[in-house]
């Protein structure tokens, strides 16, 4: 099943007698923890990313004939905001649904008929009107429905107009023109590229058909990013996800476009693999609730102190000379628990000093960096020595006085009322060394000012170049004129500036805090096996080595002809890779049953048996794609693949 779609894809599965049943108390969780949830905030910014479009495209449908939208996440949205203030039924056609225009005409007639109102019994039948029986392509019938609801409006979106046939659209547009005075059409296209090149794939009849009027929708990178800011580096996110899978999970999304339910696929799985998989998840709830701690076996305990984390920090406090505190670690299991319980409050100050980093960047980046990007950097504690820091120190020293302290002053205000987008607060009391160090810098950057009395203020980084002409040649020089002593001051301050952004960006990785791997998730080959998976490697190391799925005796390679115990296309794969280009089938069939073992060879009901099973594996090798029948020769397989590449 794809990511991309929703979570009714899983009705796939139709059998439900494998299934276990469990049966769960209700939470006795506040309302308000509820909401902060994962899953309840990565909703809520999904239906606020496109509220304004919502309300253009709804009061336009109330009032007009045609409008193009577009946007995949849109129409999810749009169908539920209509269906709701809309007298009339929302229809969503997907161009792989829609081959040609009878099967188009029947999938909207079917959607439209199943929408039954509150109103309608199950026995309303819109086929037989005046004693005729009408075909199940007919639009009489959505007439028929229409004047039975005094419906407003029959909406029809094409969720991916340009992957359409430009005949059949066309078609389409022309035919429901035709109906627009018995039936109230609205039509909704979702176009990619532009209108001007969607007007150009329609003829001039469908294009005379309509009227409409064009919305610009939320950009699926700013939805990721705020799905992003609030999910993954809110303050009050329960886990976190490291550099690596945040590396892959960024990286599939710009290489292969992926949509945001992709991207939230992807978290979803992430968050599963933590908590089903790590034991140690159970110890993020101790802050909310310390009963838990009753629960904690001894299994928990050791398990803490074989993360590689704990060890390092076993060392340092040896390192440390703090012998007695290090054994207690070891051995005593309520101590343990003390520094579990502080480490993960530790943990929420330590992503807060990334969120307050980041919000400096912002603040006096001369270009707005990427907020991902910079989390990423934040958090793996590479800032300091990063391309946007480096050009705030440059701006710094090219600045003029002004600028300086128009930059300052924003940093100041930027500390002292916080971040709504990121989730901060007003921080000067969160820093009690970087905040009044900018205090006092912008306290003498205004002082400088006043006192300069209309005289230009310049510091040592910021020369004049001089040009001066020597045996006809130009030559450029740098200006070293004496500074003044308001000059050095001023050189002082971008000095002390420079010094305090660059020491408050340098931070330690999150990985190395204590315990981190409570709410660290960092595994990446998960995510790659489920989302990237290899499909041809599995196949390959499945028909090469199948005692490793199987795990049965028989097939133990260790053991005396255990090749006549795999499976008969293993036997054949294993012929298929010691053969050359070209495979002669009857030297194949004769290995083949050599390899079967001689109770093949003893009848002829065995042999017809034997048969069967050789035909079979050629025709699961020619399903992979590895053979098919050669051209050259009648009674000659040809080789279509190579182990390993």
């Amino acid at each position: 099943m794809s990511i991309n779609e929703d979570s009714n894809g899983l009705a796939g599965f139709d059998g439900t007698e494998h299934q276990a049943v469990y049966i769960f108390t209700p939470t006795s969780a506040h309302s308000a923890d509820l909401l902060q949830r994962p899953k309840k905030r990565r909703k809520s910014i999904l239906n606020e990313a496109n509220e304004g479009t919502l309300a253009e495209v709804t009061s336009f449908v109330q009032n007009e004939k045609y409008v193009r939208p577009g946007n995949g996440l849109l129409f999810e949205q749009l169908s539920t905001r209509l269906s709701n203030e809309i007298n009339g039924p929302v229809v969503t056609l997907r161009s792989g649904e829609s081959s040609n225009l009878k099967v188009l005409l029947k999938k909207l007639i079917r959607d439209v008929t199943h929408q039954k109102s509150s109103g309608e019994h199950e026995d309303d039948n819109f086929l037989e009107q005046d004693g005729r029986k009408l075909v199940n392509y007919d639009l009489d019938i959505v007439h028929g429905y229409v004047k039975a609801h005094g419906c407003d409006r029959v909406i029809v979106s094409f969720q991916d107009s340009e992957a359409f046939d430009s005949i059949l659209l066309g078609e389409v547009i022309s035919l429901l023109g035709s109906w627009r005075d018995r039936i109230p059409f609205i039509l909704l296209f979702g176009i990619a590229t532009s209108v001007d090149l969607f007007q150009e794939r329609l003829s001039r009849a469908a294009t005379r058909s309509l009227r409409g009027e064009q919305f610009y929708v939320e950009q699926t990178g700013s939805t990721l990013e705020a799905i992003f800011l609030k999910v993954i580096a809110g303050s009050d996110a329960a886990i976190r996800l490291g550099p690596g899978i945040l590396s892959s999970l960024m990286e599939r999304q710009n290489d292969h476009v992926q949509s945001v339910q992709a991207f939230i696929g992807a978290l979803k799985y992430a968050y599963m693999c933590h908590f089903y998989a790590n034991p140690l998840s159970i110890l993020l709830c101790l802050q909310e609730n310390s009963n838990l701690a009753t629960f904690l076996q001894p299994e928990h305990f050791e398990a803490l102190r074989i993360l590689p984390s704990f060890q390092n920090y076993i060392e340092l406090l040896v390192e440390q000379g703090e012998l007695e505190r290090s054994r207690g670690l070891i051995t005593d299991d309520e101590l343990l628990l003390q520094e579990v319980q502080v480490s993960v409050q530790d943990k929420d100050h330590a992503v807060q000093k990334v969120l307050r980093v980041m919000h400096v960047i912002l603040t006096l980046a001369v270009e707005t960096p990427d907020k991902i990007d910079l989390y990423m950097k934040a958090s793996t504690g590479s800032l300091k020595n990063s391309e946007v820091v480096r050009s705030i120190v440059d701006s710094f020293k090219r600045a003029s006085l002004d600028g300086f302290l128009k930059a300052v002053t924003s940093l100041k205000e930027a500390t002292e009322h916080g971040n709504t987008e990121l989730d901060l607060e007003p921080w000067p009391d969160m820093e009690p060394e970087f905040y009044p160090e900018i205090v006092g810098i912008w306290q003498d950057a205004s002082s400088l000012s006043d006192s300069k009395g209309g005289k230009s203020i310049r510091s040592s980084y910021n020369k004049a170049l001089c040009t001066a002409v020597v045996s006809q040649k130009v030559q450029i020089s740098k200006e070293k004129s004496a500074l003044t002593k308001q000059d050095k001051e001023y050189t002082g301050l971008v000095d002390r500036l420079i010094r305090a952004i660059q020491d408050f960006v340098d931070l330690d990785k999150l990985q190395d805090q204590f315990l981190s791997e409570i709410w660290l998730y960092d595994h990446n080959h998960p995510y790659q096996d489920a989302f990237t998976p290899k499909p041809r490697f599995v196949i390959e190391r499945a028909l090469y080595s199948p005692h490793e799925y199987l795990s049965c005796a028989c097939c133990d390679p260790t053991k005396e002809g255990a090749l006549m115990s795999h499976p008969p296309t293993a036997i054949l794969y294993k012929l298929f890779l010691e053969a050359g280009n070209l495979i002669n089938i009857f030297d194949l069939w004769t290995a083949f049953v050599a390899n079967l073992g001689p109770e093949y060879e003893e009848s002829e009901d065995s042999e017809r048996q034997a048969l069967m099973l050789f035909y079979r594996g050629l025709s699961d090798l020619k399903f992979l794609g590895m053979i098919k029948q050669s051209r050259k020769k009648t009674d000659h397989l040809t080789k279509l693949a190579w182990h390993g590449l």
